[in-house]
């Protein structure tokens, strides 16, 4: 059956009489990325126009010539063009497996991106990212020049092994010394008594010294919005585009920990006492967990681009760069569609034995488990490509409420009147709006993020004491608003 369209792995040429130099070029896009199948005698439309059958036997053999020409391909490439006849008419069949290696055509590189040819040749980020792809060394695989003991973290080390020590008593790890254990989960090799450690030891177990020192571009980005992800993609909050964020350079045991305290942050909650047991159980961790869990062991690391955990107010979304595998699928991709592909199989051994990861195909097993707990109208979108991304929803998305982070309540009626103690930064917010001041101006003043807990502790909270007053109180959600100092206020200055 013909596909109906272009894609990221279909490609159709009309090529009645002659092959054109655009047929080579998507043979080396294909080559280059995970790989397609080109119909000739097709049109752009998926019409079946047919070639010239009587050129139809000179046509492949011109093909397969061109192929294993030197002067075009470099490296050669092997390709075997079928004829086929469809609704009577001829068409060709080039059916071209990913390649091994970077390929060119006429010295130059082409790469596949959505249905089109890409010319990346003088792109040296996107010819630098293919490169990486064809590396027949997995990045966490390779030896860090320079990388010694000194640089890795013993408290990261230590905590490492009493997380084993709970689970058993008698693991291995806790006879090791640090430079064993490297060894036996093949982190680290020796050499003519000297020891090399991979990349895979610096990201489990680099001191954040050491991670700027070897990977600068290395980092996670977790974001918390207080709105929906449909608000945030239409760009209705423009000058407010995350109310809590935490950058992360430090190794992936940490980020761990520290995505797992973000989730607790800012998730809900959700009692569950599984049938017949008189034990709680943590369905937000554990569906949690699989996404940490897998975007920190899934990740590509070569190119040093961020990973993204974001939560919104009706879903959680990660993002980050992978490496392309032929046998999954790119774009949309259901979730049961996920192959067992390991990314970084020495970072999965070592997650392994704190069970933060598991078995392949166990964690797509317990994401359809718990999601429908915590969430029954659950929704899971999922799109693959150089980046990867993960989409699950656990609140409806219908926003009648208040989501507004830009906007500082006006909850005065009735001024409290009981003594309060004031921070330090709330007195200089009163001195400062002695003469009137916008919220943002309040906030780079004190040289912090304009995000709802800030925007509360330092204006909403002060408005409530009666110490600042709205320059436009009947309409608090103006944007013109600006703060003052009222006299009450000034006697705590």
């Amino acid at each position: 059956m013909l596909p109906t369209k272009e894609d990221i792995k279909t490609e159709f040429k009309s090529c009645t009489n002659a092959i054109s130099h655009s047929v080579y070029e998507t043979v080396c896009s294909f080559l280059n990325h995970s790989g397609g199948t080109i119909y000739l005698g097709v049109n752009d439309d998926g019409i079946i126009e047919g070639v010239n059958e009587a050129q139809a036997e000179t046509l492949k053999k011109n093909l397969i010539t061109s192929f294993n020409n030197k002067n075009l391909f470099v490296p050669v490439p092997y390709i075997m063009p079928e004829i086929q006849r469809i609704d009577d008419k001829t068409i060709i069949v080039i059916n071209v497996q990913p390649g091994q290696y970077a390929y060119s055509y006429k010295k130059r590189f082409w790469d596949r991106n959505g249905d089109a040819d890409i010319d990346i040749t003088e792109h040296s980020e996107l010819l630098l990212n293919l490169f990486e792809r064809k590396n027949p060394h997995i990045f966490e695989e390779r030896f860090v020049e320079g990388l010694a003991l000194k640089h890795l973290d013993t408290d990261t080390f230590n905590y490492c092994r009493n997380l084993v020590r709970v689970k058993n008593p008698n693991h291995i790890w806790l006879q090791m010394s640090d430079e064993e254990l490297l060894l036996s989960c093949r982190l680290a090799e020796k050499h003519n008594q000297k020891l090399q450690i991979r990349y895979a030891a610096l990201l489990i177990f680099g001191t954040d010294e050491a991670i700027e020192t070897f990977l600068p571009r290395y980092r996670y980005e977790a974001l918390y919005h207080l709105c929906t992800w449909q608000q945030y993609e239409r760009n209705e909050f423009t000058d407010n585009r995350y109310d809590d964020r935490k950058t992360l350079r430090c190794n992936l045991i940490k980020v761990y920990g520290e995505l797992q305290k973000f989730v607790a942050l800012h998730l809900p909650d959700k009692f569950y006492l599984p049938s017949g047991s008189a034990r709680r159980e943590d369905v937000r961790g554990a569906l949690m967990r699989e996404l940490i869990g897998n975007i920190c062991v899934h990740t590509d690391y070569s190119l040093g681009f961020a990973c993204f955990f974001e939560i919104f107010k009706d879903r959680v979304v990660t993002k980050n760069v992978t490496r392309l595998v032929p046998t999954m699928n790119e774009g949309a991709v259901n979730i049961k569609e996920l192959g067992n592909y390991t990314k970084n199989p020495l970072i999965v051994k070592v997650f392994r034995e704190f069970d933060w990861v598991e078995d392949l195909g166990s964690g797509t097993r317990n994401i359809l488990k718990y999601a429908p707990i915590y969430y029954k109208d659950y929704q899971i979108f999922i799109e693959n490509g150089q980046h990867f991304s993960f989409s699950i929803t656990y609140a409806d998305s219908d926003t009648n409420s208040d989501t507004d982070s830009n906007r500082v309540t006006n909850p005065i009626t009735n001024p409290i009147t009981n003594p309060v103690t004031l921070s330090e930064n709330q007195i200089v917010v009163l001195v400062f709006c002695v003469e009137p001041k916008s919220a943002h101006e309040i906030m780079k003043h004190l040289d912090l993020t304009y995000q709802t807990k800030n925007l509360k502790t330092y204006i909403k909270d002060l408005v409530s004491y009666g110490y600042l007053q709205l320059t436009i109180p009947d309409s608090p959600y103006n944007p013109a608003q600006k703060y003052f100092t009222t006299e009450k206020g000034k006697a705590q200055i």
